[in-house]
């Protein structure tokens, strides 16, 4: 079952404009470490950073928290798999709060064309826990 389905669509030049003014900084506020990591192999530094940042935006509006309510901007990410695919992270706090409001996997499509970046995030809900019924022990009077 889908929890929830988040878009973000972003002018890749206001990435540039915020990277070109704050740099390392602005690298550092946004990325988790793995997303750091994968900054480093990449050549097109400002079309990496303005993917991951419409992906988190997609990411939070699928959790229906954005990035308010416990959630920060490096609590959630993107990361390749060895075949280039796009997965979802979390760091520790976002971790939390996913599984707080019953979250499963997470699936996320990145795309750019003509200056503008497209994030389509799709949550989905996590298996309903089975409960164990307990008996009641009953005392015969």
């Amino acid at each position: 079952m889908i929890f929830g389905i988040g878009v973000d669509v972003l002018e890749a030049a206001r990435i540039q404009k915020v990277y070109a003014r704050f740099g390392q900084h602005f690298v550092d506020r946004l990325l988790l470490p793995e997303e750091r990591a994968q900054l480093a192999k990449t050549r097109r530094t400002e079309r990496f950073l303005a993917m991951r940042f419409a992906a988190k935006e997609a990411i939070v509006k699928a959790m229906g928290t954005g990035f308010a309510h416990g959630m920060w901007i490096r609590d959630v990410g993107v990361v390749q798999n060895a075949w280039g695919r796009p997965e979802v992270v979390y760091s520790a706090r976002g971790e939390k709060m996913r599984r707080k409001l019953g979250i499963g996997g997470g699936h996320i499509t990145l795309t750019d064309e003509a200056g503008l970046i497209v994030a389509v995030a799709v949550l989905e809900a996590a298996p309903a826990r089975k409960r164990v019924a307990r008996k009641a022990s009953r005392r015969r009077r």
